[in-house]
Formats: structure tokens, sequence, C-alpha cells
């Protein structure tokens, strides 16, 4: 084969994969068949999701009615994710802080999970995602994504990466969260 097949074979390539994404970016607003939207959007209600905890209990969003929620998507392969596990911690462990923490695992083994969150000593409630369907169905293509929602249920800010402790304050602030 040439060198000029070769180029024009990974030039079609590559222009293939970017129609690709943004054809998959556009989708980002489609609405179910049954009205609601694909992912959360900002300034709309966040959707109430019932998920299986790490320890066997259904959790709904809703249960928290009220009260501010930063909901973290996380794999323990990814090392943003260990990285900012101990600001969430520190939220959580908070006496005075009027905040739910919720960590939404991706499609991980119970086993891995668990070992994941007895070596980093995390207390707060880990949610479990086990097909990557809710990942999916938020088009969470990005580790960690996290949520702040506030007490009315309403999706104030939504981040792709890595938070730090003054980002997190800030998003904190956004949903009126704040930590002394």
């Amino acid at each position: 084969m040439s060198w000029k097949a070769v180029i024009f074979i990974l030039g079609g390539l590559l222009i293939g994969g970017l129609l690709g994404g943004m054809i998959l970016l556009s989708g980002n607003q489609r609405v179910a068949a049954n009205g609601e939207q694909q992912i959360p959007q900002k300034g709309q209600k966040f959707p109430d999701l019932v998920l299986e905890s790490l320890d066997g209990d259904r959790i709904a969003f809703s249960s928290f009615a009220g009260k501010p929620i930063v909901i973290n998507f996380w794999a323990s392969w990814c090392e943003p994710c260990k990285e900012e596990m101990p600001l969430f911690e520190a939220v959580y462990r908070q006496q005075n802080a009027d905040v739910m923490v919720l960590g939404v695992n991706y499609n991980e083994p119970a086993n891995v999970i668990r070992r994941f969150i007895e070596e980093r000593q995390i207390t707060f409630p880990i949610l479990l995602d086990m097909d990557g369907k809710v990942a999916e169905r938020f088009q969470v293509f990005g580790f960690p994504t996290t949520y702040f929602v506030d007490g009315e249920g309403v999706l104030r800010a939504a981040h792709v990466g890595q938070l730090n402790e003054a980002l997190l304050n800030s998003y904190l602030r956004e949903i009126g969260a704040e930590i002394p």
C-alpha cells in the first residue's frame, strides 16, 4: 500500500471520528419518549433517580429533598477521582454542613469498590451504576463528573474533571451549602 493511500485512509478516519463526535455532542439536548431530558440541564430539576447503595439499600435522590446534594460520578481506575475523594469526604464529615455527598461508581464490581473506599476511608454513601446506564443516560463521558444540586432539587452546576478545594467551595456556595 502506498503512503498516499495510508494518508487518505487515516484522513478519512479522522474526519469520520470528528463527524461522529459532533453528532454525539449535538444529541445532548434530546428528550426521552416520556418527556424527561436525557441529561440534567443547568437550571432545571435534577432527575429523581433510585440507585442501589454499596450496602444494598435503594436510595432515591428525592429522599434528600430540601438539602443541597453533590453527586460525583467516579471510578477506581480514574486518577483524578482518587485525588479529589478526600475533598468530598471532608465536606461529608463537616458537622455543620447541610449538604449531602453521594458517590456514583461507574460499572465496577462491589469488591473493587469496597477495597477502594476502605483504603481511602470514605464514609459518604456510594451508589452503584452497575451497568453504566445512568452515566450513559447523563452522557458522562469523562471521569470524574460532579453535579451540584440545590435544596430545591435544581441543578446549579456540573463539573467534568478533577476539583480542587477552591472550585469545590465555589460550587458549594452556588447550591447554598457553604462549609465553615
